[in-house]
């Protein structure tokens, strides 16, 4: 077995690594062998990008995979060339994607299959013409949320962010390609493989159907309530309105007896 590692630099604006993996020997009349190109943008204002937290990430991501030398040559550190023996269904430092486009719908893909949501996060945007330049995915768990400034909290909604760090970061190099320049797998939180979105976003809501169903029986309870007071109010109007028929007749009948007594004793004078 034999692996040859070719290293060629650029002072220009841009670093071309190759590496090549050779196996000696025949296997079934056919040598085997496999290379790796990674292209990476090292000046010029595409890196440069303005009014976004994602800059210090692409930054420190930059920074992780390499290191200068004395004499000013940028060298890729010797993890990099186990990027060669990830699955293709899993993201890894280095994939390219033909757009932004293709790199969010391949990590959707790829979340779904594994059981969870993504949320598209940072953007990072060219100083000089404002395009995208870089992109981060998120596992939507990620982050906390921010406690409520309000006094009085109505209801408590249930906890969806527990500080999950899963992501990607994708990147625009100067071919136009879109490559991922970071990737953590790992989750803090319990996977649902095989479930859609909507099943993933229901388990994170495991009460709000039984809290819709219980509010349902509470306002039909309510609304019986409100009926039997209306029916109550009514019957007690009624019975004023009774009340006040019989004590009109009574006066009525008042005011008409003193007329007849006044009368007799106007006819009785003369």
């Amino acid at each position: 077995m034999m692996y040859t590692w070719n290293w060629k630099f650029m002072k220009g604006n841009f670093l071309i690594v190759a590496v090549e993996f050779g196996v000696d020997g025949d296997v079934n009349g056919d040598i085997l062998r496999n290379s790796v190109e990674v292209e990476t943008s090292r000046g010029g204002d595409d890196n440069e990008t303005g009014g976004s937290s994602v800059e210090g990430a692409f930054q420190q991501d930059q920074h992780e995979k390499m290191d200068q030398d004395s004499s000013g040559i940028d060298i890729i550190p010797v993890g990099v060339p186990a990027t060669s023996v990830v699955q293709a269904d899993e993201p890894y430092v280095g994939q390219e994607f033909e757009s932004e486009a293709s790199a969010h719908a391949f990590y959707n893909a790829y979340a779904t299959r594994i059981g969870f949501v993504i949320r598209v996060s940072k953007l990072s945007r060219s100083r000089r013409d404002g395009s995208a330049i870089g992109r981060a995915l998120v596992c939507n768990k990620e982050g906390y949320r921010m406690p409520d400034k309000r006094e009085k909290i109505v209801r408590q909604r249930a906890e969806t962010r527990v500080g999950c760090r899963a992501m990607i970061l994708v990147r625009k190099v100067s071919s136009g390609k879109w490559v991922v320049t970071k990737f953590v797998k790992e989750h803090t939180h319990p996977l649902t493989p095989g479930k859609g979105r909507r099943d993933c976003i229901y388990d994170q809501y495991p009460n709000e159907h039984d809290k819709i169903r219980e509010l349902s029986q509470q306002l039909a309870i309510e609304k019986k309530r409100a009926a039997t007071y209306k029916r109550h109010l009514e019957l007690i109007f009624e019975h004023i309105e009774e009340h006040n028929e019989s004590l009109s007749n009574k006066i009525q009948h008042i005011v008409d007896s003193v007329k007849g007594m006044e009368t007799k004793e106007e006819q009785s004078r003369r």
